[in-house]
């Protein structure tokens, strides 16, 4: 069941005050900042110390301008890129939230070069925001299915090992 979540869209993630906003209103910016493909506006939201860490690919980013970099990279592979949230739920300083995810590989992407390809996958996201800023992001969502739909070759050394 998909869910729409309201936004206030008068709200400006460079100049607002994000130290008052909750950590769900902080997800609902990160959606939008992502669907908005500029690194800058992405980036406004994290922790100058923040640590991300995307499970299929084992390793944390961390900082605010390594994020920056992925967020680059990522929106140059994927022009259209877009996320929906399904589900959030908030507790304390932690907020979950439930995606789908889309777009076409129109880059290069993990060593591998633009195929106009297209992917569509569930996943979800756990934020814990302190002092008005992302400060743990940790992703969930099957690489496999996303580099099957790609039509990318996935070593098997590149896979999480468990």
């Amino acid at each position: 069941m998909k869910h729409s979540y309201s936004r206030d869209k008068s709200l400006n993630i460079m100049k607002d005050n994000i130290l008052n906003l909750t950590p769900r209103q902080i997800s609902l910016k990160w959606i939008d900042a992502y669907n908005s493909h500029n690194p800058d506006t992405a980036t406004a939201l994290y922790d100058e110390n923040v640590t991300n860490t995307q499970l299929p690919y084992g390793k944390a980013v961390h900082g605010r301008e390594a994020m920056k970099k992925t967020y680059e990279n990522l929106f140059r592979a994927f022009p259209d890129i877009h996320i929906e949230a399904e589900n959030i739920i908030e507790q304390d300083s932690w907020v979950v939230v439930e995606w789908i995810f889309q777009g076409t590989m129109k880059g290069e992407f993990a060593g591998h070069s633009p195929n106009e390809n297209k992917f569509r996958m569930h996943g979800c996201e756990i934020f814990q925001v302190v002092n008005g800023k992302i400060f743990a992001q940790h992703g969930y969502w099957d690489k496999n299915s996303m580099f099957s739909q790609l039509k990318l070759n996935i070593e098997v050394s590149q896979v999480r090992k468990s």
